[in-house]
């Protein structure tokens, strides 16, 4: 009886390897293919959140102008850009549709309030820092890519300085806006 049950064990165990690997040679098949991106690490994501904010801030103003705009001129009569998603069958009436796009977008517009109350929030925790305008030189007040040796010559600086404290500072940002990236060390 005891041999029958460290049998099961083993073949127990013998199965969950054997899928753990199977698992793991089709995700890497998966990313040879392209059909997975590889993920971005965080660093890199904060670095493109910093990017982006200008526009994020650009997009709440947007939806309020297409809020402001369907309240004021209605909706369009037949339109290809505006898929909504039915849940019940039938057709839906202009108003329903009107109600929903409406919706749609302030909810958009506070997700996106959100994400940039949570972006200032990551700011004002590094703000005092003696380098901090390295961030804003960098990634939220330039249009053009800036480089560390602009930088550096901007605040009368070593390049290696610009760029040992900016990899800090997204580091510390990376540590604030994602918490679970400290995962990456365990």
């Amino acid at each position: 009886m005891k041999n029958n049950k460290t049998n099961k064990v083993n073949v127990d165990e013998l199965i969950n390897k054997a899928a753990k690997e199977a698992a793991k040679e089709t995700l890497q098949e998966l990313k040879n293919s392209n059909y997975i991106k590889n993920n971005l690490s965080y660093f890199r994501k904060v670095e493109l959140i910093l990017l982006n904010y200008k526009m994020l801030k650009d997009a709440v103003n947007q939806k309020d102008e297409d809020i402001e705009y369907i309240e004021k001129h209605g909706l369009p009569q037949k339109s290809g850009s505006i898929v909504i998603y039915q849940t019940g069958g039938g057709n839906m009436s202009s108003q329903e549709r009107y109600i929903q796009l409406i919706e749609k977008y302030k909810l958009e517009k506070l997700e996106t309030e959100r994400e940039i109350r949570r972006i200032d929030n990551a700011l004002d925790k590094v703000k005092k820092d003696k380098y901090y305008k390295i961030i804003e030189f960098k990634y939220l007040n330039s249009e053009d890519h800036v480089t560390d040796d602009q930088i550096a010559e901007e605040l009368s600086v070593d390049q290696s300085t610009i760029t040992r404290n900016r990899k800090r500072l997204i580091n510390s940002l990376k540590t604030i806006l994602f918490p679970e990236s400290i995962k990456e060390f365990a």
